[in-house]
Parts: structure tokens; C-alpha cells; sequence
């Protein structure tokens, strides 16, 4: 089912340059290392169940959980794809008796491994982060000098994996989640505030390297003046620049909607027409995944699933009138 229609064009703002934010829209260099064979793919969890389906009109879901046998009953959450979708990193209850544990899995989906970094078991705070070989998976836990710390960990060529490494040492708050790679798998976007939940504290989005370093603000609350929401969330890399969630004045309203940061670093509404859009993520062929409330069409205001084209006019609903948990989606080839 397909559901499109223009938005009004693109609005300019003036906008103040974000804290701490980076020089331009996005990491440095942050190209892809691989060649999109096109079609692209998008993640998501409902109700201890997780999904993947193909970003085009009319593709059919692919039920990930029921093709993922674990050797236990449990629930799944949180699937993450790396960039060109060869491999998978997500929460499931089902391959170990401690409960829900880090796992890796195949894009085949028949080869799945509980994640025993430096041989111990990954108890996940958010959705992680997977690259493009399998083989360094970033995630949010407890454990470090924070209430939740980035990690990484990495796979060798025995199949172990090595103890976890601190990346959010640097960081100026006390949660740090969620995190989405850049497409040149350098540094990694994530949340970072004063609370768990986005929705209950000054939450940012910061980026740092995968290798612990250059902990930055890329944007605040307080990047524009006047926000409806004391919080930004979700950001994610694309190929016009970072995309997140925020709710700066557009046009006199306050709009919960996708923002973009421009080639200045600032801020810039990617979809200003449109209002309840949250969790983006940026499709390597340059069209963008969220997740849409306020379709006609949708009386309900369930978080359908929906792509945006590269013109930023075009809006396809994937899945209508099934809602889908807010706690992060994915996107890859």
C-alpha cells in the first residue's frame, strides 16, 4: 500500500550554531565503504518480536524472530543491521538462562552467537551498533563510570571476543545509548543526557570515535531557541548529514519532527511539514526510515513505519495501521 504526497518546500531558519557541535553536517570523510546494490532494508521490534523488511512499496515482512531459533522460549528487541546488512546485533531472551544477552547473527539468519565479551555475557541498555564485518559491535550497558557507558567489543579469528573498551569515558552526562555508526565506521552517534529516557531529561546527541576518542556534542536542546521538547534523540547518520529527532519552532509551531544538520552544522528541519515523526535513520541509497503518528488515514496514531525519498516530498507507508516500539529502528543495504 502506498501513500504519497508533496510537502510544502523545504522551510530556511536562522539557526544558532549547535554547543560543541561538529564543523559540518557530518563526521568527517563519513562516505560509505562499500558499494548500496540498492533495495535497502529497514529493522524494527513490536512486542518481543523483531522484524526487517524491504524499503520498497508493498514489500512483505520478514518475521526475524521466528527465523532466528534460539534453543530457549524468550523475547527479542533492538535488531541493528550493520550498514550493508551482512550482519545482525540485537537483545534476545532465547540462547542463554541469565535472560536477554547481546547475540550476533548472519543476514542468512543461521548462524547466530550469544556475544561473551572478554567471556562474559552483554546485558544491553539500548540498541546497539554493528559494523560492517560482524566483527566490532558497539552497545550500551552499566559498568562504567557513568550510570550507562558506550562499549566495544570485538571478534577475533577464534570466535572469541575481547573484553569490553570504555568509549564514553569523555562524556559529560551520566546515560549514553543508543548507538549508530557512521557510514565510514569511524565514530559512532548515540544519545547522551541525564536520563535513560530521552523524554525525561536534557538529552543531546554526541558522536564519538570507535576507538574512544573525540567525544563531541554534534547537537543540543539548546542548538535554537525555544524548543517544545528539552531533548533530542536518535541521531543517525545519512548521506545529506546527520538526521535526529527535535522540536524547534517551524513556522510558529512547534512541530515534534526530523531534523538535519545542515552543511554548517546547524540545524535545518528535514520534514517540516509534517509533525509526531521520531526515530530516524539514514538508508545508504540517500532515503530516510521513520516512524510517522500523524498519516491521515491512521486514526489511531500508531508509529507506522515509513520511508522518505531523497526528495524529502515523497512518503511511503511500509507497514499501515501497525504500530511498532519506539526504541530505535535500523536501516542498511
Amino acid at each position: 500500500m502506498r501513500l504519497s504526497w508533496s510537502l510544502v518546500a523545504l522551510v530556511l531558519i536562522v539557526a544558532c550554531e549547535a554547543p560543541g557541535g561538529p564543523p559540518s553536517g557530518k563526521p568527517a570523510d563519513d562516505d560509505l565503504t562499500f558499494t548500496p546494490a540498492g533495495g535497502g532494508h529497514v529493522t524494527w521490534t513490536l512486542g518481543g518480536k523483531v522484524f526487517r523488511i524491504a524499503a520498497a512499496d508493498g514489500a512483505a515482512i520478514e518475521d526475524v524472530s521466528a527465523a532466528l531459533a534460539g534453543p530457549l522460549p524468550g523475547d527479542d528487541r533492538w535488531l541493528a543491521p550493520s550498514t550493508d546488512g551482512a550482519f545482525f546485533a540485537l537483545a534476545s531472551e532465547r540462547f542463554s538462562n541469565n535472560g536477554e544477552v547481546l547475540v550476533r547473527a548472519n543476514a542468512a539468519l543461521d548462524d547466530a552467537e550469544i556475544v561473551l565479551a572478554g567471556g562474559a555475557e552483554v546485558f544491553l541498555e539500548g540498541i546497539p551498533a554493528i559494523n560492517l564485518a560482524g566483527d566490532m559491535i558497539i552497545y550500551g550497558s552499566q559498568g562504567g563510570p557513568h550510570d550507562i557507558d558506550l562499549f566495544r567489543t570485538d571478534r577475533s579469528g577464534d570466535g572469541s571476543w575481547s573484553a569490553p573498551q570504555l568509549l564514553t569515558g569523555d562524556s559529560t552526562f551520566v546515560d549514553n545509548n543508543s548507538p549508530a555508526l557512521t557510514f565510514n565506521q569511524e565514530n559512532v552517534l548515540f544519545d547522551c543526557g541525564g536520563d535513560r529516557a530521552p523524554e525525561s531529561g536534557a538529552t543531546s546527541s554526541c558522536e564519538v570515535g570507535v576507538d574512544g576518542t573525540g567525544f563531541v556534542v554534534v547537537v543540543a536542546p539548546d542548538a535554537l531557541p525555544n524548543p517544545r521538547n528539552t531533548f533530542t534523540q536518535f541521531p543517525h547518520a545519512s548521506t545529506r548529514g546527520v538526521v535526529f529527532q527535535g522540536s524547534w519552532p517551524i513556522n510558529g509551531d512547534s512541530p515534534e519532527t526530523i531534523w538535519r544538520l545542515d552543511a554548517a552544522g546547524d540545524p535545518a528541519p528535514a520534514l517540516p511539514t509534517l509533525n509526531n515523526v521520531v526515530s530516524p535513520c539514514g538508508l545508504p541509497d540517500g532515503r530516510m526510515a521513520v516512524l510517522f503518528l500523524d498519516r491521515e488515514g491512521n486514526p489511531d496514531g500508531v508509529h507506522e513505519l515509513t520511508l522518505i525519498d531523497v526528495d524529502d516530498t515523497t512518503v511511503t507507508t511500509l507497514v499501515p495501521l501497525q504500530d511498532v516500539d519506539d526504541i530505535g529502528i535500523g536501516c542498511s543495504d
